[in-house]
Formats: C-alpha cells, sequence, structure tokens
C-alpha cells in the first residue's frame, strides 16, 4: 500500500535485489533526481511567465506610451492645462493597469510545476505524482519490498525523459495589432530624438508650465565663406533683407520676392562655402537654391545648422515651417583661367643669359608661371621648362622679366619655340602664343675653345655620330700647346674621349657635353667663368629661399655667400678688364653722355638693403630688390674708367664715417662722465683718488675729440666752403666738458657733452644734405666702377627707360624703394632716439631699451 499527496521525501535508491535485473546505482539516482529539482522549477517559472506577462502587459504599455511622448519633447510644447490633463490621464491608466494585473497574477506551486513537466514531456496518467509515494504496510514482506523497489526503478527510469518547453504566454491573442511592437518603436524615436538629454526631456515632460511666454521667432545666422585663395573675406549675411514670415507658395527660381529685390546683389566667387544656422522652434529649415531644397542637419534641441558650397545659382532663401527666414539675390562668379602673354620678344642679355619679359594676370592671383621650349628640329623630343620669376605671394599681375643662363645647355645656339603658361590656385592653365627664337650661344675666342663648343653641338644634333667627335678630340688632346699645356683640360678632353669609346649609353652623351663645356670655359676665361657660374648659383638660391619663405638663420647665411660671390665676380670682371687694356684689346674714347655707372659700393649697398627688407619680415620686397640687383648685373660689364673715379666722392664719405666715429666716442664719454657723478659721494678716499684719475684721462680723451673735430671742421670748409654750425656749436660745448673734468666735476661735465652730442647729430644731418646736394649729378654725368653698356635709349642697367628732366632719376615701378620722404622720416626717429639716450636721468630700463633699438642701426 503507498501513500499520496504528501510532502514528498526524497526517494532512497535500496540495493538491487538480483533476481529483479539491472537498477540504477545510488549516484545516477542523485544526478537524475537532481536535474528533476532544476526541470521543475523552469517548469514553475514556465508557468508563472505565463501567468505574469500578459497581466503586467498593459502597465509596460503604459509606460512604454508615456516615455515615447515625454521623450520626443512634445508635451513641454503644450498649454499648461493639457499638459496636465495629460499627465492625470496617464496616471489613471497607469492605475488601472496595476489593478488589472495584481488580479491577474498567481504564482504556480509544485504541482502545477509537475504538471507542466508532465505534458511538455508528453507523459500519462501523471507518474510524475509517484515520487511522492512511499510503502506503507507490508514492510516485512520480502515479495512486497521487491515489489516497491521495482515500482521505483520504473519511476527513476522514466525521469530521463523529462523536458521544459518554452513559455506560450499568448500575448498575440492578447494584442492581435501587434500595439507592442509600435510602442517600441517610439520609444526608441523619442530616444534619438534626446541626443543624450534624457533627463531633461523627462523633467520637462512632468512638470507643465502654466505660465508660458510668447515663442520667440527663430533666430538665422548665415555668411560665405570664399575660397582661401581670393583673399576676399568671409561675407556676412545680414538677415534683416530676408522676407520673414513670407509665405512661400514653391515658385523657386529667378521670380525673386520684394525682399529679394530689394537687398543688393551678392557677388559670390565660384566655390564659396555658405554657413547657415538657425535655432527656434518650427521644424527643420531647408535652404533653396537652384531648384533644390537642401535640408539642414540637426546638432542639438532646436538649432540646425547647413554647409553647402556655392557653384550655381542666383538666389538663396532659406525657409523654415512654409515660411522664408531670409533670402538674398546672388552673382556666383566664375574662376577664369589666368592670361600671360610676352611683352617683347625673348633677348640676349651682356652676360648671354636668355630674357623673357612677360605680363600675366588671373583674377585672384597666381601661383605659377613657366616657359616650355622646344626644339623645332626635334618637336617630339621632351620639352624644357623655365621657371618664371613671380612677384611676392600670389600676384592678379605680374609684368616681370625673367633671366635663364642656358649657354651650359646643350641646346644653346639652337633654334626652338617657346611657350608661356601661368597657372593659378584651382590649377587653370592659361597659355601665351608661341614665338621662334635662337636661345643664346656663348661667343668663345680662343679657337680651342670654340672647337670643343662646336664638338658638343654636333653631339647634340647627331647622338649617333660618335666617331667624327672621337677624332676631333684626339688631335686637340695631342696639341697642348694650343690650351697653355693646361693638365686639367687636357684630362678633361681625355676623359670626355674615352667615355665616347667606351660607353654607349645616351646618359654619356649628355655627361661629355658637361665636360666639354667646363674645359671651353676653362680655356677661354678661367676663373672668371667659375666666378660668373658660382655668382648665378647664389642668387638662384636666395632667390627660392625667399620664395618658400625660409627661416632667418638660413637666409643670413644665404645673403653671405651671395655676397662673397658677388665680390669674387667683381674682381674677375676687374682682373679681365685690366688684362684687356693691357694688351691693347680694348681702346675707350670719351665716356658717353648717357651711361649710368655704379660702383661696388652701390651694389653692396643694395645687398645690405634686401639683408635688413628680410630681417623686418618683408621678404617680398627683399626679393624685388635682389630681382633688382640680378637685373643690373646681367646688363653689366666692366667700367673702362674705373681709375677716373671722383676723388671727392671717396673723400666725403671718409669725412661722414668720421664724424660718425666721434659722435660714438662722445657718447661714451657722456656714459663714463654720468656713472662717476652717481658714484660721487659714495666712494672711500682710494675710490676717490682712482676716480679723479679717471677725469683726467676722459679730459684728455674729450680735448683729443675737440681737436679732431677741428680739424675735420677745416676738411668740411674746405670740401663745402661752408662749416655747418652745428659743429660750431658742438666743439665750444666740448670744450665746457673738458674744463668740467679737468676740475673733478664729473655731474657738470654731463650737460655740455649731452648738448655736443645733440649738435653733432645736426652737423652730421647737414653735412650729409651738402654733400648729396653738391654730388647730386647733373645732365650727362655719372661716376663709378661697374655700369652698364651705354647707349642711345638712355636705360639703367635694369633697361629700364630713365625719367625726369635730368634723365638721371631711375625708374622704380613695379619696385617698393622708400622714397626721401620715409628716408628723412626714419633720421628723425633715429635722431630722437638718440637725444632720449643722451638723457641720463631716465630710468636704466628705459635706456637699456633706447640702446637696443639704436643697435639696430
Amino acid at each position: 500500500m503507498s501513500e499520496t499527496g504528501r510532502k514528498r521525501p526524497s526517494p532512497q535508491p535500496e540495493q538491487a535485489d538480483p533476481a529483479q535485473g539491472p537498477s540504477p546505482t545510488r549516484a545516477e539516482a542523485r544526478r537524475m533526481l537532481a536535474r528533476f529539482s532544476f526541470l521543475l522549477t523552469l517548469a514553475r517559472s514556465a508557468v508563472a511567465w505565463e501567468s505574469i506577462w500578459p497581466a503586467a502587459w498593459p502597465v509596460l504599455g503604459v509606460l512604454g506610451a508615456f516615455l515615447a511622448i515625454a521623450l520626443s519633447g512634445l508635451l513641454p510644447a503644450l498649454d499648461g492645462w493639457l499638459h496636465s490633463t495629460l499627465l492625470a490621464t496617464f496616471a489613471v491608466a497607469l492605475l488601472a493597469a496595476l489593478v488589472y494585473a495584481t488580479r491577474r497574477v498567481s504564482l504556480p506551486d509544485e504541482h502545477a510545476g509537475k504538471r507542466r513537466l508532465e505534458r511538455d514531456s508528453g507523459l500519462e496518467h501523471r507518474p510524475l505524482t509517484a515520487l511522492d509515494d512511499r510503502m506503507m504496510t507490508g514492510a516485512a514482506d520480502a515479495q512486497a519490498r521487491a515489489m516497491w523497489r521495482a515500482h521505483q526503478r520504473r519511476v527513476i527510469a522514466r525521469l530521463k525523459g523529462l523536458r521544459v518547453r518554452l513559455p506560450r504566454p499568448g500575448l498575440a491573442a492578447a494584442d492581435p495589432w501587434a500595439l507592442r511592437g509600435l510602442v517600441m518603436l517610439l520609444l526608441l524615436v523619442g530616444l534619438a530624438s534626446t541626443e543624450g538629454n534624457v533627463t531633461g526631456r523627462l523633467a520637462s515632460a512632468v512638470t507643465p508650465s502654466f505660465n508660458r511666454t510668447p515663442q520667440l521667432p527663430p533666430s538665422l545666422d548665415a555668411w560665405i565663406n570664399p575660397p582661401a585663395y581670393t583673399g576676399m573675406a568671409p561675407l556676412y549675411l545680414d538677415a534683416g533683407h530676408g522676407a520673414a514670415e513670407t509665405p512661400v507658395d514653391g515658385a523657386e527660381g529667378p521670380a525673386a520676392t520684394p525682399a529679394a529685390a530689394a537687398a543688393p546683389l551678392l557677388r559670390i566667387p565660384t566655390g564659396s562655402v555658405l554657413l547657415a544656422q538657425v535655432q527656434g522652434s518650427g521644424g527643420a529649415p531647408s535652404l533653396e537654391i537652384g531648384g533644390a531644397a537642401l535640408p539642414f542637419e540637426n546638432f542639438a534641441h532646436e538649432a540646425y545648422r547647413l554647409e553647402h558650397s556655392l557653384i550655381e545659382g542666383n538666389r538663396l532663401a532659406i525657409v523654415q515651417g512654409g515660411s522664408t527666414l531670409a533670402e538674398w539675390p546672388i552673382e556666383v562668379v566664375p574662376d577664369n583661367p589666368p592670361e600671360i602673354e610676352f611683352q617683347s620678344a625673348p633677348a640676349r642679355t651682356e652676360r648671354t643669359a636668355l630674357r623673357i619679359a612677360y605680363e600675366a594676370k588671373d583674377d585672384y592671383g597666381l601661383v605659377e608661371a613657366k616657359a616650355i621650349v622646344r626644339r623645332l628640329d626635334q618637336p617630339e623630343a621632351a620639352p624644357m621648362e623655365l621657371d618664371l620669376a613671380l612677384a611676392g605671394g600670389t600676384p592678379e599681375l605680374s609684368e616681370a622679366h625673367s633671366y635663364h643662363d642656358l649657354t651650359p645647355h646643350p641646346w644653346a645656339g639652337l633654334a626652338v619655340e617657346i611657350q608661356l603658361v601661368a597657372k593659378d590656385e584651382p590649377g587653370q592653365e592659361g597659355r601665351s602664343e608661341t614665338l621662334r627664337t635662337v636661345l643664346p650661344e656663348r661667343i668663345f675666342n680662343h679657337p680651342v675653345a670654340r672647337a670643343l663648343v662646336e664638338l658638343r653641338k654636333q653631339l647634340t644634333l647627331n647622338p649617333d655620330g660618335r666617331l667624327p667627335v672621337v677624332q676631333a678630340l684626339s688631335g686637340i688632346y695631342e696639341r697642348p700647346e694650343h690650351f697653355y699645356h693646361d693638365i686639367v683640360v687636357a684630362l678633361t678632353i681625355r676623359s670626355a674621349e674615352r667615355r665616347l669609346i667606351y660607353d654607349s649609353s645616351k646618359k654619356a652623351i649628355g655627361e661629355v657635353q658637361e665636360l666639354l663645356w667646363e674645359a671651353a670655359l676653362r680655356i677661354e676665361e678661367g676663373e672668371m667663368a667659375v666666378a660668373e657660374r658660382e655668382l648665378r648659383r647664389a642668387q638662384e638660391a636666395l632667390m627660392e629661399a625667399l620664395e618658400r619663405d625660409a627661416g632667418d638663420e638660413e637666409i643670413e647665411r644665404l645673403i653671405e655667400e651671395l655676397q662673397q660671390a658677388l665680390n669674387n665676380f667683381l674682381d674677375e670682371l676687374q682682373k679681365q678688364m685690366q688684362e684687356q687694356m693691357a694688351q691693347g684689346e680694348q681702346e675707350f674714347g670719351e665716356m658717353p653722355p648717357n651711361s649710368q655707372m655704379l660702383d661696388r659700393q652701390d651694389l653692396m649697398e643694395m645687398l645690405e638693403r634686401a639683408r635688413e627688407l628680410a630681417k623686418s619680415g618683408a621678404k617680398d620686397a627683399a626679393r624685388d630688390m635682389l630681382s633688382q640687383l640680378r637685373d643690373m648685373l646681367e646688363n653689366l660689364r666692366a667700367n673702362p674708367y674705373a681709375q677716373q673715379m671722383n676723388r671727392d666722392m671717396q673723400e666725403a664719405s671718409r669725412m661722414m664715417r668720421d664724424l660718425e666715429n666721434m659722435m660714438r666716442e662722445q657718447q661714451e664719454l657722456l656714459d663714463r662722465s654720468f656713472e662717476r657723478s652717481q658714484r660721487n659721494g659714495q666712494q672711500s678716499e682710494g675710490e676717490g683718488e682712482g676716480q679723479q684719475s679717471e677725469n683726467r684721462g676722459d679730459a684728455q680723451r674729450q680735448e683729443q675729440l675737440r681737436r679732431g673735430l677741428g680739424d675735420l671742421m677745416r676738411q668740411l670748409g674746405d670740401a663745402l666752403g661752408d662749416i655747418p654750425r652745428p659743429l660750431g656749436r658742438a666743439e665750444r660745448e666740448m670744450r665746457d666738458a673738458r674744463e668740467a673734468l679737468d676740475n673733478d666735476q664729473p655731474g657738470q661735465a654731463v650737460p655740455p657733452q649731452t648738448r655736443s652730442l645733440d649738435q653733432l647729430q645736426q652737423g652730421m644731418q647737414a653735412t650729409m644734405e651738402q654733400f648729396m646736394e653738391m654730388f647730386s649729378p647733373g645732365e650727362g654725368e655719372g661716376e663709378g666702377q661697374v655700369g652698364a653698356r651705354p647707349g642711345d635709349n638712355q636705360r639703367d642697367p635694369l633697361g629700364r627707360e630713365s625719367q625726369g628732366p635730368s634723365n638721371n632719376q631711375v625708374n622704380r615701378e613695379g619696385v617698393r624703394i622708400p622714397d626721401e620722404m620715409e628716408l628723412r622720416r626714419t633720421r628723425e626717429i633715429v635722431d630722437e632716439l638718440r637725444r632720449r639716450r643722451g638723457e641720463r636721468q631716465r630710468p636704466p630700463l628705459e635706456l637699456d631699451y633706447l640702446d637696443r633699438l639704436l643697435d639696430q642701426f
């Protein structure tokens, strides 16, 4: 007999009876029972879920609908009473859903779990209840016990097939329209619209406002950024020209509204970028242009922005919520390709360089100009490209001339055609007409040099005809007396000959031509050709550094190299002229009346001016100054009248230097006197004796300076016929200062020394002006060491026409050089700085600042 329906004890497996066959072991029985307990828990959970979920769905649906509406931001836009009514409605609905859920939910017991296991496992007749049975009678009967154990084995064995299916809450039957999916979708959309401001949206949704202020109209900010290469400033668009609250009738195009017609026409470069931002309610705005509507991007709560490149269109309009916030009539200005043309035919300079004068222009600026050179006899050959000089930055108009030394090039002396190409920032190109010319070729007077250059040209015209060239080189090598037995030339010729014999590559032709050129230059001019080549190299390096805005240290180093190369070139030019005059190769008559002469000092001063401009940051002006210097050097030749240089000008320069040295020495004496006057009365007796010795030494120096000034005044009187009066007053002040120092009164010496320094400055200015007036060249006058070829066209070494009544004033068009007014103003500033530096009562910090300012001059 067994008893069921009581608390289930844990069945204990008993020893198997051999007569009943195999039975589960104790371990297997424990595992089966543990699995049964786990499955029973799952079954009870499934039954609980099928009861809870249908009951909880109304609660979750009400909460989800409220959150979706709250996160969307619709509730704060409603009137306070309507907002409160909706909140109360949701609260009532939530309460009703909770009451409904509590009445529907019932948690399952163990019996319900077993019934769920039996149904999911397909067991009939409720076999799991046998696990709770126990033997009530017959425990002493062996056969009864055996039958009981057999019954338990059958029950435990059937536990292996138990399983639990997934819950089936039946929500689809309760929600046939799948409204739960709509609620989830709206909730996700609301979360996306918050952009992280979830708490703010929820707080505003549950706090209705009954004191609502009138809604402000949307604000609009719009501006247009032209492309950077145009150099134009951003254009702010005034929204006041817009037709705010003007209904949009959908007609976008040429027919503009009266507000747009009243607004000024905006001329906008193509490629400009419109940036617009709208803040305020009313929905996402859009941009109407060219018949298209471009939506704004939402980047914050009720804030929208747009970025659009303007290529075409004649009207800009920003529309929001059916109203036009603003509109402007526009004209998109296209960027035309650049234009370039020859100002004159390519020509040859005095130093056998190719001069290309051109004019190029573009709407917003040029970035590159070059010349394309092609051979007439071989049009299919790769062209040669020559970079042309441009003004600083990206000039809109460039009138310039560029020099190119092509004499070492294998094409020198050949007929070519040249076309100019200009390029602007967007990459558009403009081309000129094609002109034909013959590239400049150096004329060699020495027969061997001339023969080497002719062989070089033969290799250019006929690269395969090496044998005649080899034979000619061998013949020249066997006669070293024809090239002064120069071992360098001999080795160069032999090396070129062997390269042509043993190296059959095309690369060898160019290398042999370079060797022949170097040998011809050495025979013809020796060190002069080397100096000229180094000068051109230094010029090109410095111009390239200024163009790419190199550092100050690099520019300073390149200027030093150019200065050294210029000195070497002028030395070699002077040697060449002297040798030619000694050999009687040149005869010079009377100096032509229209000659423009320059000495070495003039060229060095131009280079120093370029150095100062580069230091001050005016690198474009420095590049213009160097371009002017290069133009002069290209038209330069030796001046046979160097021995007739004006001695008076040299003497005047020496006297001005002496006067400047006196000013410097007077400044030192003033500083020493002021320092001793400050220490006066603070030293011991021994130190006082040392100060007296210093006073006597400075008194002697002051007297020597006064006598030197007297000698200089006599020299100036002889040269100018009149002594500047400030110098006489300076001499008297020096005498008073010397007397004060002799009496051991350095404080009494400071005022006359200060006044003497001021009078020296005024005297130097007056002397300079008299010398400038004295040496101003009259009509047809000019002195110097080097100069341009004289001619009847009255041009300066730059090839520019002279201007002014005497035809000696240089035409500085295109080159920014300080005029006389600026130079005078600069001198006045320097004089004022020196005057203040002499006032010793000024604070030490100010005096140090004045010293640092004067160090630059």
